[in-house]
C-alpha cells in the first residue's frame, strides 16, 4: 500500500474522464487515499466492471480516505486507488464490498500515482465480478445521456399510445411510412440502442419542434 494526496474524484457509476466532470457532480478533494499496484487483468475488470471485494481487503482500507469537506476533514469508509504501469483507477466500496463509484484522475496525478508506484509489486486482491453492465463505454457521457433520454421518451409516447407521432418521427427518420405501430416504435428503439447517430440526430431535431 502506498498512500497518495491531494488529488480530485468524482465518483460515478462509471469512471469518466475530467474533461467529462460536469460542474453539479460531487468532486471530492481528497486529502490521503490509499492506492495499491495490480495486474493488467484486474485492472481491466475494476475499470470495466462492478465488483465486489473480499471482507479482508475491505478492513484494510477501512477509513484510510480522508476528504477535505469545507473547512474540517471527513473520512470515506472504503475507497482505494488501483493502478497498473499504464493508468490509474479510484474505487469506493460500500460495507458489503460491492463498488459504488468509480472516478478517473487528472491526467497529471494519474501519471504521478504510476511513476511512483512503478517499482511496487502487485497485489493480489480477492474479489468477484457481480456485473458487466456498467453502461456503454464507447460512447462519451453526454452521448449515453442521449441516448437514454431519447428512450425513455421513445417508450413514453409509445405507452401514452401517441401513435401519429411515433408514425411522423419513423417517417422523418426513414423516409418511408409505417403504419404498424409496434414496428415503428420497435425499428427507432433498437436504433437509438445501437447508437444510429444520423437517427438519433434527427429525432432530437424533431422532439424539439413538436414540443414548441
Amino acid at each position: 500500500m502506498k498512500n497518495v494526496y491531494d488529488i480530485l474524484v468524482n465518483f460515478k457509476n462509471k469512471p469518466y474522464e475530467f474533461y467529462e466532470w460536469e460542474q453539479k457532480d460531487s468532486i471530492n478533494h481528497i486529502k490521503k487515499i490509499p492506492s495499491f499496484k495490480v495486474n493488467d487483468q484486474v485492472m481491466y475488470e475494476f475499470m470495466n466492471y462492478d465488483v465486489c471485494i473480499s471482507k479482508e481487503f475491505l478492513q484494510e482500507i477501512c477509513d484510510k480516505t480522508e476528504v477535505f469537506y469545507n473547512r474540517t476533514i471527513k473520512t470515506l469508509p472504503y475507497a482505494c486507488i488501483f493502478f497498473n504501469d499504464e493508468c490509474s483507477i479510484a474505487v469506493a466500496f460500500d460495507e458489503t464490498g460491492k463498488t459504488i463509484g468509480k472516478s478517473k484522475l487528472l491526467f497529471d496525478e494519474s501519471d504521478e500515482v504510476v511513476e511512483k508506484g512503478r517499482e511496487l509489486p502487485c497485489l493480489n486482491i480477492l474479489y468477484n465480478v457481480t456485473s458487466k453492465q456498467t453502461g456503454n463505454n464507447k460512447f462519451t457521457r453526454k452521448e449515453n445521456k442521449v441516448i437514454l433520454l431519447l428512450t425513455k421518451y421513445l417508450d413514453k409516447i409509445y405507452e401514452t399510445e401517441k401513435n401519429d407521432e411515433i408514425k411522423y418521427l419513423y417517417f422523418e427518420c426513414f423516409d418511408k411510412e409505417e403504419d404498424n405501430v409496434l414496428n415503428a416504435y420497435e425499428r427507432l428503439k433498437q436504433s437509438i440502442i445501437n447508437a444510429n447517430f444520423k437517427v438519433i440526430n434527427k429525432l432530437k431535431t424533431m422532439i424539439k419542434v413538436l414540443k414548441k
